[in-house]
């Protein structure tokens, strides 16, 4: 097959989060399989326009910004579009064109009529989801009119865990025998590399054999960090010399760490802002746990990161990781409130040995569940389909 990917982050352009992760290594999976795929990106600062990447085809396309947000992702839209058909000019038919998120959905409307390839949308979260199960007004309507439309044009949606499928069925009406579930992948053996973990710690003003517990995400209402925090004075009354990591930046961050300071917990506390990916996994191979606290979670890649790692999450039961976090075995469930996620952290420093056990039991996990080829295999069954 030929296949086009829409997307407005990648490993190979402008990376932001899981999206990008997804996006690339699920191309680099089909590549493998012996698909030829493009990828419609952003271009970043620095880049050149075209690239060939571990045999995907990369075209960073450039466009005019704009204050408003969705009038931005629309310029980025026109711009694919005319790369795309420059592109199959070129290179001829497409069987497929895939895009990824509201923010490509439209590529789905603009091609539509020129282009007879099949059309699959991948939904990585919903707008309802990311404003933490609310509903507002203004760009967040606009933003929920494109998930609309690119589920409503689209052959195919994919849905990344059975939770958000019935969340789009819910909001937006999809039809329940056109939306998918293909689960997120993870490529484990970027974990196995020596580490210093002791030097890793005292780099970041930890001592080597203080516990530590590592959340990775996105400071945001959706991720619940406020609930975290919350969460931790009831652990520091029981284990005063626990650490907490917080890799990543958000809206939320700086009144969370001006609340934390007033409450006398900033020396427990280590804010690391975003952080590159390859310092990210030695994050997760350095902490003893990985919390993942969301009030809205349509998958966790951040679990599958933790499991690579051989570390066990504590992680809410909403959404993707109540489906596949086995409690008492590769991590604990718990409930989105402060003493339940204090109560999971605190199983993990009643009994270190168990907890890495069940760290063990999710690396197991992610080599026969969730390899990016199992991932590319279930995404080509939705394509034929």
């Amino acid at each position: 097959m030929r296949i086009a990917f829409f997307s407005w982050e990648s490993l190979d352009s402008v990376l932001i989060g899981g999206v990008g992760v997804h996006v690339t290594e699920l191309s680099r999976a089909l590549v493998r399989m012996g698909h030829e795929v493009h990828l419609f990106t952003r271009l970043g600062a620095g880049q050149v326009h075209y690239e060939k990447i571990e045999g995907v085809f990369i075209h960073r396309c450039g466009f005019d910004h704009h204050d408003d947000f969705t009038m931005e992702m629309w310029n980025m839209c026109r711009a694919f579009e005319h790369h795309f058909f420059t592109t199959r000019a070129l290179a001829g038919e497409f069987d497929v064109i895939h895009a990824h998120d509201w923010m490509t959905a439209e590529m789905l409307s603009l091609i539509s009529n020129h282009c007879h390839a099949r059309r699959i949308l991948t939904m990585h979260s919903t707008e309802f989801g990311r404003c933490g199960n609310n509903i507002y007004g203004g760009r967040s309507e606009s933003v929920r009119h494109n998930e609309w439309r690119g589920m409503f044009v689209a052959e195919r949606v994919i849905c990344v865990s059975k939770a958000l499928r019935d969340e789009c069925c819910w909001l937006y009406s999809t039809p329940s025998d056109k939306a998918f579930v293909v689960y997120n992948g993870v490529n484990p053996k970027q974990f196995d590399f020596e580490l210093d973990v002791g030097e890793l710690k005292r780099s970041i003003g930890i001592a080597p054999m203080e516990p530590t517990i590592l959340f990775a995400g996105r400071i945001v209402y959706q991720k619940g960090v406020d609930i975290l925090l919350n969460a931790i004075p009831y652990v520091l009354n029981h284990v005063p010399e626990a650490k907490f990591v917080f890799a990543g930046d958000g809206e939320m961050r700086w009144d969370l760490e001006n609340s934390a300071r007033s409450r006398g917990l900033d020396p427990s506390l280590r804010w690391l802002g975003k952080v590159d990916p390859v310092k990210l996994r030695s994050l997760f191979k350095s902490c003893d746990a990985v919390c993942v606290p969301s009030r809205n979670e349509p998958f966790g890649i951040v679990i599958l990161e933790a499991w690579a790692a051989g570390k066990p999450v504590v992680a809410t039961k909403n959404g993707g990781p109540g489906e596949f976090v086995q409690h008492d075995v590769t991590g604990w469930s718990v409930n989105d409130t402060p003493d339940s996620i204090a109560w999971g952290l605190g199983q993990v420093f009643v009994d270190f040995e168990r907890a890495r056990r069940f760290g063990a039991a999710g690396r197991k996990d992610v080599e026969t569940r969730f390899t990016w080829d199992n991932i590319a295999e279930q995404t080509l069954a939705v394509y034929r389909s």
